[in-house]
């Protein structure tokens, strides 16, 4: 999530829904060599489309299959309810715009909602982009 789709929301008023920000810091294990910084823009994709199989092949350990499964959950869920929030999964936080939490896919394979990490960054990137010039 960058600092964009964070100031969108809750700007829709046409929404019946509330917004529910995410951040994804999971890394494949096969792949993780490869992006030691964290998560790379988009490599979340396979597990919200379900293809971490055809991605990562024979490479797919059982924590990567588990987090594809947890986002496939809450994708359920929602596509159901218009809410992501289900039994046994971890609660994904309602956007609040004094406190801005996330679910954030985290780097050990487990969702977790709450405080932002990135915040204090995004939080100053908004601050300059609305500054007058």
């Amino acid at each position: 999530m960058n600092w964009r789709i964070r100031s969108t929301a809750g700007n829709d008023s046409r929404s019946a829904t509330d917004d529910c920000l995410k951040r994804t810091s999971y890394v494949a294990e096969s792949a993780r060599a490869e992006s030691p910084g964290g998560a790379a823009h988009a490599s979340d994709i396979p597990y919200f489309f379900n293809t971490v199989a055809a991605k990562y092949g024979e490479k797919l350990t059982a924590q990567d299959a588990a987090a594809a499964q947890a986002v496939q959950r809450y994708i359920a869920n929602f596509a159901r309810t218009f809410d992501p929030n289900g039994k046994g999964l971890p609660a994904w936080p309602v956007d609040d715009p004094a406190t801005r939490p996330v679910m954030d896919f985290s780097a050990d394979g487990v969702p977790r909602g709450g405080a932002d990490p990135l915040r204090p960054q995004l939080d100053l990137i908004e601050q300059l982009s609305n500054a007058a010039p």
